[in-house]
């Protein structure tokens, strides 16, 4: 009877210790995630309560999640979560700020004054245009059909958006039920890249000078020998800071979870991260390099609100991006290694400036060679996967042994690509001219296939092979010679 008692009292124990952990380190991240998630998918998504619960949060995730409860106040725009009682967090949405995630009901009070003043950003349409006569159109239509429908009985690809762009036109667009041309959707790490865009602009406009200085952090700067004070912005852009950091998303406890769910000042948290090696020596993906760069900015700019306004005022402004936010901690800071949203027509157009070289309406908005130094591979990058900000590789183009692969249709050597949590992608294709957008929420990897549907899209349409002005000139795609 003896080992039925230690067993019975090892039983209750354990379900103290699963029970203390669930509330020590769970439910914080649990009620941060959802209360950020749905304010984001109700009040910048628009989407209906039911579904961002049901969908956004629930969807083939952690199943702890189902024990987080949520309560949305329509009317003060706000959404807050806990756990049984405890462990409240609520996210709070400001217009041109989204949605912000706070612990403290006084803050959330002060933070509803704080959101910038913006000037109405006048439309500028992208211009549309029919599938070029040369493209097999029925297995083009197959492509975008095959990429917005579910590969099973149960709903695990969830493609939301899909935009290809051609010579800068709009030549096809798909929406999910409830998703459409104005909805802004999140773009998760793809707002990585886009914050490469923005320090190019600040270049451009000679509000930075130049990527290989030391970044401005005043933590850094302001402490005798701090051996960070040494960072530059080129290794925070090509992620060889050497700063220690945690990208593991299943890991509750991670750096990258607790930044952006748990920790009230996400640019803070980056901040305060140790030196683990020399910079510019390891090449480590990690989404605090672009807090930290979000923080420089801010103390590049000078005041909050001119912060504040330097993605509208220097990006959103002259593209014509109306509706889109980048979202903030509860200091203001923006988050921008993971928060903005914007429709699958604006993320185009992100990728489309690139695809430009930086040139826009015959204005040139990044620098002269700022592109290049964007997708050339960073020095420390395995097979020079990664450049600055953006990726120059898909996931699974590579085996098990590191070697590219050869099964189905190859992507063009020249493709770039900004990608996000949950199947986000830009996909941009020069010798194409194309651009590749494509907005899901996508948890299991095996449901959608990117490299094999922007590989089948790229092989339908001719090489680039000159250019003159809007005159262009091409060769046969593979299809074409094929047939």
């Amino acid at each position: 009877m003896t080992w039925i008692k230690a067993t019975f009292i090892g039983m209750i124990l354990l379900g103290i210790l699963v029970i203390s952990a669930f509330f020590i380190w769970l439910a914080p991240v649990g009620a941060g995630y959802t209360a950020k998630i749905m304010c984001s998918a109700i009040f910048v998504n628009g989407l209906p309560s039911n579904r961002a619960h049901e969908e956004d949060v629930l969807a083939d995730n952690n199943p702890a999640l189902s024990l987080i409860t949520a309560n949305v106040d329509l009317r003060h725009q706000t959404v807050s979560a806990h756990a049984f009682g405890f462990r409240k967090r609520i996210a709070v949405y400001r217009p041109n700020l989204g949605c912000t995630l706070s612990d403290d009901p006084a803050r959330i009070e002060q933070l509803r004054t704080t959101s910038p003043l913006i000037r109405p950003i006048p439309a500028q349409p992208l211009r549309t245009a029919s599938v070029p006569g040369n493209i097999d159109r029925r297995a083009f239509s197959t492509i975008l059909a095959d990429a917005m429908d579910e590969p099973g009985t149960n709903a695990s690809r969830r493609s939301r958006a899909i935009v290809v762009l051609h010579r800068g036109k709009v030549i096809a667009e798909r929406y999910a039920p409830g998703i459409t041309a104005s909805t802004p959707l999140p773009g998760w790490s793809m707002t990585k890249s886009v914050f490469n865009a923005l320090l190019g602009r600040m270049q451009q406009e000679h509000m930075l000078p130049g990527v290989d200085g030391p970044v401005l952090i005043n933590e850094w700067q302001s402490q005798l020998n701090d051996p960070r004070s040494v960072i530059t912005y080129d290794q925070l852009l090509h992620m060889s800071s050497g700063l220690a950091f945690d990208e593991s998303y299943w890991n509750p406890l991670s750096d990258v979870v607790q930044m952006l769910f748990v920790e009230p000042a996400a640019a803070g948290f980056a901040v305060a991260r140790p030196l683990e090696h020399r910079p510019g020596t390891v090449f480590a993906y990690n989404s605090g390099a672009t807090n930290i760069l979000s923080a420089a900015m801010r103390n590049i700019s000078g005041s909050s609100q001119s912060y504040q306004r330097i993605p509208f005022d220097l990006l959103f402004r002259p593209l014509g991006i109306g509706n889109a936010v980048i979202e903030t901690d509860q200091d203001g800071y923006f988050i921008g290694s993971s928060f903005m949203h914007a429709t699958a027509r604006d993320w185009a157009k992100i990728g489309q400036l690139f695809l430009q070289d930086g040139i826009w309406n015959d204005e040139r908005l990044l620098p002269a060679g700022w592109v290049d130094y964007s997708i050339t591979p960073a020095p420390a990058a395995p097979n020079g996967i990664y450049g600055a900000h953006w990726w120059l590789e898909l996931p699974g183009a590579r085996d098990s042994d590191g070697n590219l692969r050869d099964d189905g249709p190859p992507v063009p050597d020249d493709a770039f690509f900004a990608l996000g949590h949950d199947g986000q992608s830009i996909s941009i294709i020069p010798s194409k001219d194309l651009v590749i957008v494509r907005l899901g929420l996508t948890r299991d990897r095996d449901a959608f296939d990117l490299r094999r549907f922007v590989g089948s899209i790229a092989a339908l349409f001719p090489d680039i092979v000159a250019r003159n002005g809007d005159t262009t000139v091409e060769v046969e795609s593979a299809r074409q010679v094929a047939e």
